[in-house]
């Protein structure tokens, strides 16, 4: 409980937390922070030690402990990293980000049914809410919240906001706990904002996450979706793909984010080949990529573009499983399958319902990191954070 505040006053501030989230993802940090940090001041504050221990329901979580693997084997790699103090800081920073994921998990399933609900219906109406507000923000060209912005409001500004809105869309539809009627009119906004964004992610989201709901139908549709996201690490192996010039210029008048992905893909391909055992370092691709050269673009499509070339490595490889092969090598590239395979372990015991869900939002994660975002944003992982305590609770009741 937040400080023994009136339950009402309770519901509002995570409502208000899930509006302020799906409308200003980069606040995402700071918001997990606080709301992390009041309530284990207040499991202190109602029941000492005892309660704090049992706030965490350290036991549930054991299996998401394998997510420290990663930090770990950055660590153990520093001394073959090409910037080691910058790998071993992003190392240690991401130990904290894990263990405030790991928090407000704990939280989540420490939460008493009853109340477990109230919290999910709070947070699922923010999320609503937040993305009708981004909706509106986006027809009245920033009339909500241009002025705190201070720049010109459009599909791009919501880009991050689409991608929160389309990867909870159909976890709403399916657990949360609302009759039918009223989880449709609160995923439609977020279904609308990912449909209207710029960002490829935020469009493929969606269906993705509707087919991997209809597969985790199956007892072992959560391993069929693992073995084929998991699929991702063989990349590199299909790289560089070889374009005659005129299939260049279809892909670039019909693609453009595609061809240039394709060679943001390639070059880090040829970096993942000058290390592939240890890796260039834990947030090395972001170094690497301030000294990528521009690549040209074809001139069938420099017109339609509006501009000559493109970089080859803007900030991470836009594709989680190359960006584990870039900086952590072989063995970094293996913890992807790892993860994902015990996730699916754990759905296969849910449920159908919470099965077809917990899918839908496996794979529904795993697109903007294999498509769009950098695994170590701290706005996503925070985002990822807050994702997986709203699973939690939807699935109070079932699991």
């Amino acid at each position: 409980m937040i400080l023994r505040l009136p339950e009402a006053a309770k519901q509002a501030a995570l409502a208000g937390f899930a509006v302020i989230a799906l409308l200003f993802p980069q606040a995402l940090p700071v918001l997990l922070g606080l709301v992390v940090l009041s309530q284990i001041v207040a499991a202190v504050a109602e029941g000492g030690r005892r309660g704090l221990l049992t706030l965490g329901a350290w036991g549930r979580l054991r299996p998401a402990l394998l997510l420290f693997l990663v930090p770990i084997l950055a660590l153990a790699l520093v001394p073959w990293a090409e910037w080691p103090g910058l790998s071993a800081g992003r190392a240690g920073r991401l130990v904290g980000e894990l263990l405030l994921a790991l928090a407000l998990a704990g939280i989540a399933l420490a939460v008493p049914s009853d109340e477990a609900v109230r919290r999910a219906r709070a947070v699922t109406v923010g999320l609503g809410v937040g993305a009708g507000l981004a909706v509106a923000d986006l027809a009245s060209q920033g009339l909500l919240t241009g002025f705190l912005r201070g720049q010109p409001v459009d599909v791009i500004t919501y880009g991050r906001s689409a991608v929160l809105a389309a990867l909870t869309a159909v976890p709403i539809l399916l657990a949360a706990p609302f009759p039918l009627l009223r989880r449709v009119f609160l995923a439609v906004p977020g279904i609308v904002l990912a449909a209207i964004s710029a960002n490829l992610a935020a469009k493929l989201l969606v269906p993705v996450a509707v087919v991997a709901a209809l597969v985790g139908l199956w007892r072992w549709g959560p391993v069929v979706i693992a073995l084929a996201v998991s699929s991702a690490i063989a990349l590199p192996a299909l790289l560089p793909v070889a374009l005659t010039p005129a299939q260049e210029c279809v892909l670039w008048a019909g693609k453009p984010s595609a061809a240039h992905r394709l060679l943001i893909w390639t070059y880090a391909d040829g970096l993942i080949d000058q290390r592939p055992w240890s890796g260039w370092g834990l947030d090395a691709a972001r170094r690497l990529g301030a000294a990528a050269p521009d690549a040209p673009v074809p001139e069938c499509a420099r017109s339609a573009l509006g501009r000559d070339s493109v970089p080859l490595l803007p900030l991470h490889p836009h594709n989680g499983a190359l960006q584990l092969w870039l900086e952590l090598g072989a063995l970094g590239a293996l913890v992807l399958p790892l993860l994902l395979l015990t996730s699916s372990r754990t759905l296969m015991l849910l449920p159908t319902v919470a099965r077809a869900t917990g899918s839908a939002a496996l794979a529904g994660g795993m697109v903007p990191l294999l498509v769009s975002f950098g695994l170590w944003q701290g706005w996503w992982l925070a985002g990822l954070s807050v994702f997986w305590g709203m699973m939690l609770l939807y699935f109070s009741r079932r699991s």
